[in-house]
């Protein structure tokens, strides 16, 4: 499966945790150390929450294929390096992901704006925005790979640029109003 380790594929989600992290931090003034924990770990596993998607899918939509019988096999055997590594380099081979979507992010981006209003605790909103500020991160791989059509494959009509644009805008003041509301 090559030499790329299982963390390379991680290198830009785990920095945009760990800087949401610090940022969360900061602007919550918070200085007890468990909640500096849990805001990191909140951001942390936010960085993972997309790839669920696959181990999903193999569980309850398509056990039978090939690449969810040997998904799961890596996941039995405790082998999770080599479960990433499948997962990223066949993860073009499943359409129509529902986590990997515009609708997901678009639910994402009201349950931040919830999250962040509702609790007090750190945890849940290092999770949601982490998690929110990871899909925004999968769209411009979609958008730079010249694959928005499966970003948006749950809408009937396909956002032209302008359209774009304007979606990217909404989506970048939601989060930046939720960091203010923090």
């Amino acid at each position: 499966m090559g030499k790329n380790s299982a963390f390379s594929f991680y290198k830009i989600p785990l920095l945009i945790s760990l800087t949401l992290g610090v940022v969360i931090s900061a602007l919550g003034v918070e200085r007890d150390p468990l909640q500096i924990s849990f805001i990191f770990v909140g951001t942390f596993l936010g960085a993972f929450v997309l790839d669920l998607e696959y181990v999903l899918n193999a569980i309850f939509v398509e056990p039978q294929k090939d690449f969810s019988k040997t998904l799961m096999a890596f996941i039995r055997h405790s082998d999770f390096a080599n479960a990433i590594k499948h997962i990223q380099y066949h993860k073009d081979e499943i359409k129509e992901k529902s986590l990997n979507s515009a609708l997901f992010q678009i639910v994402i981006a009201l349950v931040s704006i919830f999250v962040v209003f509702s609790t007090r605790s750190y945890f849940p909103k290092a999770l949601v925005l982490s998690t929110f500020a990871n899909t925004m991160y999968v769209m411009f791989e979609y958008y730079y790979g010249n694959r928005l059509d499966e970003w948006f494959w749950t809408f009937k009509t396909k956002p032209g640029k302008q359209g774009f644009m304007i979606y990217v805008a909404a989506l970048v003041f939601i989060f930046c109003y939720c960091l203010y509301i923090l």
